[in-house]
């Protein structure tokens, strides 16, 4: 009997994965023509070199970062109907890619906003959603470093898992700072309505995670 998959049943698989992607972009354009659409008019005149150094392209690199961690979640926690449109092995293999470049992101977001913070007061700027998002960073680096040097570090895999599971925390607080100090969450109802919808999407899926754990026991 031939293991080859029937035609139609690959057709489907092609049609979901054009969807899935044509999704992807649109979530990701989103946000970048929000910022392009903002930061324009000051490349065109620009009036503030700090602003146009640091500000712009750090909110940028969160714009992008958030979203790519939210895509790598979804990469990682093995949703069958996902599953069925592609391998597990491809999902991964995503999942590691994505994370590592939002992580990276991230990370410049961070660095680009207190240098714009120092530049613009002379000093860090310390308010409850800055110290969200520097809370953010820090179990973003804990969950995502070992997951990089796993091997290189000989962790045990159940210290390797714990530090892994920090980084489910980023995504709320990061999504709390975002949405009280972003530039393009204020001025866009289509950014805030999208990341609000990430945020949701994110909150069920870990319910359910934790729903079918439970069941499990």
């Amino acid at each position: 009997m031939s293991s080859q998959k029937p035609a139609s049943q690959t057709s489907s698989q092609r049609a979901a994965a054009a969807v899935i992607y044509i999704i992807a972009i649109v979530l990701l354009a989103v946000p970048v023509i929000e910022w392009v659409a903002n930061a324009a008019p000051f490349y065109a005149d620009p009036y503030d070199l700090a602003l146009g150094l640091f500000n712009l392209p750090g909110r940028l690199f969160a714009l992008v970062g958030f979203t790519l961690m939210f895509y790598q979640f979804i990469l990682g926690v093995r949703i069958p109907a996902l599953e069925r449109v592609f391998s597990r092995a491809t999902n991964l293999k995503r999942h590691q890619t994505l994370g590592k470049v939002g992580f990276i992101l991230i990370v410049l977001h961070g660095i680009a906003i207190l240098s714009y913070d120092w530049v613009l007061a002379g000093q860090f700027l310390f308010d409850l959603y800055r110290v969200l998002g520097m809370i953010a960073l820090a179990l973003l680096i804990i969950g995502v470093i070992p997951a990089w040097y796993f091997k290189k570090l000989k962790l045990p895999r159940k210290v390797w898992k714990t530090l892994h599971l920090s980084a489910y925390v980023v995504f709320p607080l990061g999504f709390f700072h975002a949405r009280n100090l972003g530039t393009e969450l204020a001025t866009s109802w289509m950014v805030e309505g999208l990341f609000t919808i990430l945020f949701v999407v994110f909150c069920l899926i870990v319910l359910f995670r934790l729903y079918t754990l439970a069941v499990r026991k």
